[in-house]
């Protein structure tokens, strides 16, 4: 009985667990005001710490009157709540660890080059006190820069196109933590793996006394048929949306948000969707004069949870970031912290859903310098015209 009575037990936590830091990580993916957010962040947080503690001790007391039977029962009631939910999510973690872990069909990675950026440079490049703390401790990645390049099949892309590159960037996080030199090397190592497109995800700049670097650190990007952006919940941090907005046109890059852009003689179609936080929709009808053969359609969205949006809407490539790949992935478990909808589904990598193949960035900056398991990326794609599962 002691084995079973230990496992109920653990299971009971699991289930615990599972079901407070799943509706975190949906509470903040809704795109309320930050301030809304954190307040009820932190009773979530709260009822995750405080609630086991609680039930163990009233549990665990002598029944003094009938009142007791019935804090018992709602008790009990909770328990058993907590472990019919975490039986259940312990067969879909392990089958979303197991999908997580192959490639698409049509997508296979060509190669993958790590660049420990701060050794390159030769100096620390953490910012501030706090930062320099995170950075000393034991296993943090924030300096591993993944520069990868993935084959992408995608069946309706137009035959002119095959061998399109795209870059993807998302997430820089400009916030005075990491040193603009950080950024120049970002911008170096995808000038050298020469790409026709480069894609901003959104969560460029976190502070306003940033917005200035941003002329001078991205501008020197280069992209045959040009760089594009939109932005992200934390870009709403700055106060000045506008201001951003304006300092990526004056480095080179397209605004994109809720509007379509049609570059190579009509061939591409981009458009950018930066819902929750930005409200104005995008409209995604044909424009006039469109020509008549069907163009490659491309989504940026700062959320991978506008991915059922691009799929009604018939996408065939979208590119979001936002999750950082849970930042944080645990040995065997994985990512546990990812603000979607989806909980960590969709927390990094490519997901074919038809008609439209996802990618998620890991991100390319960091707000929060800690990354364990969970290094920084840049991607670049090559399209081919090729069929998918």
């Amino acid at each position: 009985m002691l084995p079973l009575a230990i496992a109920l037990v653990a299971l009971a936590l699991v289930g615990h667990a599972a079901f407070w830091v799943g509706v975190m990580n949906r509470w903040h993916a809704l795109g309320f005001r930050r301030p809304l957010v954190k307040c009820v962040l932190l009773l979530l947080y709260l009822a995750l710490i405080a609630i086991p503690p609680a039930l163990f001790l009233s549990l665990r007391e002598s029944p003094p009157s009938d009142r007791w039977t019935s804090e018992l029962n709602g008790a009990m009631a909770y328990v058993a709540f907590c472990v019919a939910f975490g039986a259940m999510q312990i067969p879909l973690w392990a089958l979303r660890r197991w999908r997580s872990r192959r490639l698409p069909l049509g997508v296979q990675i060509k190669r993958n080059r790590v660049v420990d950026v701060a050794r390159h440079l030769g100096f620390s490049l953490a910012r501030g006190p706090r930062a320099r703390a995170f950075c000393c401790l034991p296993g943090n990645q924030l300096w591993q820069l993944h520069v990868s390049e993935f084959s992408v099949g995608l069946p309706r892309l137009p035959r002119a196109l095959d061998g399109l590159s795209i870059c993807h960037w998302s997430d820089l996080h400009l916030s005075g933590r990491v040193d603009q030199a950080y950024y120049h090397e970002v911008v170096r190592l995808t000038n050298d793996i020469d790409v026709d497109l480069i894609a901003l995800s959104g969560d460029i700049c976190d502070v306003t006394r940033c917005i200035d670097w941003i002329p001078e650190t991205l501008g020197p990007a280069k992209a045959r048929l040009g760089k594009y952006f939109i932005l992200g919940n934390h870009d709403l941090r700055t106060k000045a949306v506008g201001r951003v907005r304006d300092a990526m046109r004056e480095a080179g890059f397209t605004d994109v948000a809720n509007r379509r852009e049609m570059i190579d003689g009509g061939q591409i179609a981009i458009a950018g969707d930066e819902r929750p936080w930005f409200k104005t929709p995008l409209e995604p009808a044909d424009a006039p004069g469109e020509p008549r053969e069907r163009p490659l359609k491309i989504l940026l969205s700062h959320t991978p949870d506008r991915l059922r949006w691009a799929r009604a809407h018939d996408f065939d490539l979208m590119l979001a970031g936002h999750t950082h790949g849970g930042q944080i992935r645990f040995p065997i478990i994985g990512p546990v912290i990812c603000p979607s909808l989806h909980g960590v589904k969709y927390a990094a990598g490519f997901f074919d859903e038809p008609p439209t193949l996802l990618h998620v960035s890991r991100g390319t900056g960091s707000l929060l310098p800690l990354r364990l398991n969970c290094p920084p990326e840049i991607t670049k794609l090559v399209l081919h015209r090729a069929q998918r599962g």
